[in-house]
């Protein structure tokens, strides 16, 4: 996966890469980084903004890459132990030919109607569902250890299982199909209120497994961190605030 560029307050909806049309493909230019499993890809799937075919403009496209096409490297990116195993590395593309049955053309990056904004809504379900995977391991020690009172333990549950709900009711209203950018609008809501149920989950599950589980064992503060890394997922809670609360008041709803 090749869409963020490792700048800070950019929108991946807005890549830098640099695309040439030539015959029957492109050229393509720049990096890719944090990329997901960088080492292990068989393809890269990059975002870019490329020549129209029409001539009218530029338009967003997904291009698809042999990982071992020439042009092709890749250089450490990713310096912290937690979450190392994604690969998470930088993938550079020095003159890489993408040929066009490689090429899927998206549209205008601001047109929150097209394939490239619910392609990201997935995007959102599917790395939402994977940190409260993370969360919930945590909470699972708490219960099997009976830590707490029943109280805290019911509690911590709760919003983990309150989450999940949210995150399976926006999947099955994307499985009936989208109408309008309400819709888009109500998964990122639920995006963002998952990322607080896990915040407070994993405090409290880390405080009530105890300081002695804390020291004994490096599993308390790897799900404690690796949970919490759902807040730098774009687009960040706080890059959408105020375009949500426009929204809210009755304005269109903006990607930055």
């Amino acid at each position: 996966s090749g869409f963020a560029e490792g700048k800070t307050g950019t929108s991946i909806l807005s890549p830098s890469m640099k695309c040439q049309r030539v015959a029957d493909g492109l050229v393509v230019n720049g990096s890719k980084k944090p990329c997901s499993l960088s080492a292990s890809m068989d393809f890269l799937t990059a975002s870019a903004i490329v020549p129209s075919k029409s001539g009218d403009g530029n338009e967003l496209a997904l291009v698809i890459i042999a990982a071992d096409s020439p042009g092709i490297e890749r250089k450490p990116f990713w310096n912290t132990q937690i979450l190392a195993g994604a690969e998470s590395e930088e993938v550079i593309l020095n003159e890489v030919f993408v040929p066009e049955e490689f090429i899927f053309y998206m549209g205008k990056p601001e047109d929150l109607g097209s394939v490239m904004a619910r392609a990201f809504l997935w995007f959102e379900l599917f790395v939402s569902a994977s940190y409260l995977g993370a969360a919930s391991a945590l909470v699972e020690r708490v219960i099997a250890k009976r830590k707490g009172t029943p109280g805290e333990r019911a509690l911590i549950a709760m919003e983990l299982e309150g989450a999940m709900a949210g995150l399976e009711a926006i999947a099955h209203s994307m499985m009936l199909g989208w109408t309008s950018e309400t819709e888009i609008a109500q998964a990122l809501f639920v995006r963002y209120s998952v990322q607080r149920a896990i915040e407070r989950a994993v405090q409290t599950s880390a405080e009530l497994m105890g300081g002695m589980a804390f020291i004994s064992s490096g599993e308390i503060a790897y799900l404690l961190a690796a949970s919490r890394a759902l807040a730098f997922h774009p687009p960040s809670r706080v890059s959408m605030a105020s375009y949500l609360d426009d929204y809210l008041a009755g304005g269109a709803l903006v990607m930055p």
